[in-house]
């Protein structure tokens, strides 16, 4: 299972990401999540520690070029999925490895169009070489859809809040998905605080015909942990939002097994 997280910024996809990882990943079941943000803190939700050195960030050296008889240019990784993941990754908590796009080194570099295009070949190959889940924690901006990073998921996890904004970011999200013929686009009602807020994403959705698939609560237990910079796990051992992210692991699992078996 390959799942893209999107939203727009503030809503939560990083924490609903690394926490879907760890799930996963408790489940027994291997995780490569990728932080596609050049501003990253996937790393933080996935536990590992703040002061540890990361591994060097993915780049578009990693890609080899290759022109088709018609003149067309495609690119793939150089080597195979498991050794980029020895000398890219690092090993978080519960069974997940994380690689991360990295931060632009300094201002003015130019675009990372080719990081884009690196990390779609990482879940392309991943489709290919590996059984594994991979989670793509995508940027707040469309760029990574338009730049196709998202093309060869099974799944796009839109993360929608209950005011406007969120939601017609979301509507923008779903409309690129369906255009990169992405299978299964789906939506999680989260920070929901009350049956009002869980109705006006639910009413929104259905206009787009959306499924809302999971709906997470408003939750102080886990932002409150968030603030001692590394998640623990055990510090929200009873969370109701952690309960959820729980149930929607399940629920992704059921429906990637019901599509791939049509």
């Amino acid at each position: 299972m390959k799942i893209a997280v999107c939203g727009k910024g503030g809503v939560g996809k990083t924490t609903i990401s690394g926490l879907l990882c760890r799930t996963l990943g408790n489940k027994g079941i291997p995780v490569l999540a990728i932080d596609g943000d050049p501003n990253p803190n996937l790393a933080l939700t996935l536990g590992v520690d703040p002061a540890a050195v990361m591994p060097k960030a993915l780049s578009s050296k990693l890609l080899e070029v290759f022109e088709k008889e018609d003149g067309k240019k495609y690119a793939k990784l150089k080597a195979p999925l498991a050794e980029v993941m020895d000398l890219h990754g690092i090993q978080a908590a519960n069974n997940v490895t994380l690689l991360a796009v990295g931060q632009p080194e300094h201002a003015g570099t130019g675009c990372m169009c080719g990081i884009h295009t690196t990390v779609r070949e990482i879940i392309h190959t991943a489709l290919e070489e590996s059984e594994q889940v991979t989670l793509l924690d995508l940027e707040a901006s469309l760029e990574q859809m338009k730049r196709g990073t998202s093309k060869y998921v099974d799944v796009l996890l839109c993360i929608v809040e209950p005011y406007y904004r969120s939601m017609e970011a979301v509507a923008r999200f779903q409309r690129l998905g369906n255009e990169l013929e992405i299978k299964n686009i789906v939506a999680v009602a989260n920070k929901v605080k009350n049956a009002e807020d869980e109705e006006a994403i639910r009413q929104f959705c259905a206009q787009t015909d959306l499924p809302v698939v999971a709906v997470i609560p408003f939750d102080t237990i886990i932002s409150e942990a968030d603030k001692g910079g590394s998640l623990d796990m055990n510090a929200i051992d009873h969370s109701p939002a952690l309960k959820a992210i729980n149930q929607l692991a399940d629920t992704l699992l059921k429906r990637v097994r019901t599509s791939a078996n049509k």
